[in-house]
């Protein structure tokens, strides 16, 4: 009919046969991409400034990655945490940006 659902991100499961038969969803993240690219942006140079020196172009190459894996149509989300566990790794350091953004990609992708 004219019904339009987005279902991007929805995990849906179960079956309905009949008139009072149910199919509960549980839908997407509610944090939209936006927020973990902005994220990113703000806290990009904090994250290449704790990367030992030796190791600052490759994080900086790394996040621009993540950032690019992110602005495609559907984003890989083992791709974004994959190149986030490596850019975390080189760092060594714990500080508030990286585990805000470490977050918002558990929140997104799981």
């Amino acid at each position: 009919m004219g019904d339009r659902f987005d279902l991007r991100g929805a995990h849906v499961s179960g079956s309905a046969v009949g008139s009072h038969s149910r199919v509960y969803h549980q839908s997407g993240p509610g944090l939209p991409v936006a927020d973990l690219l902005a994220a990113l942006a703000a806290a990009r140079a904090d994250i290449v400034a704790a990367a030992p020196e030796a190791d600052r172009d490759e994080v900086r190459a790394e996040v621009g990655k993540i950032e690019e894996e992110l602005q495609r149509d559907t984003p890989r989300g083992t791709v974004v945490a994959n190149r986030w566990q490596t850019v975390t790794t080189v760092v060594g350091a714990i500080s508030e940006p990286l585990v805000k953004i470490t977050e918002l990609i558990t929140k997104l992708f799981g």
